[in-house]
C-alpha cells in the first residue's frame, strides 16, 4: 500500500523575505553556554555512569 507524500509549502514574496530576515537575525545571537559548575556536574554524572551496574 502506497503512502501519499504531502506537498511541502513554499514561501514566496514578502513572507519569504520576512522569514529569511528573522532567521538571519536569530543566527547572529549568542549561543548559550554552560557554567563551570554545570560542566563539573556533567563530568561527575559521566564518571558515575561508567561504573554503574544493573
Amino acid at each position: 500500500m502506497a503512502i501519499t507524500i504531502k506537498n511541502i509549502p513554499v514561501l514566496e514574496g514578502a513572507v519569504a523575505e520576512d522569514f529569511i530576515r528573522k532567521a538571519e537575525n536569530l543566527a547572529k545571537k549568542k549561543t548559550p553556554t554552560l557554567s563551570e559548575r554545570s560542566k563539573k556536574r556533567i563530568q561527575v554524572v559521566l564518571e558515575r555512569s561508567k561504573h554503574f551496574r544493573f
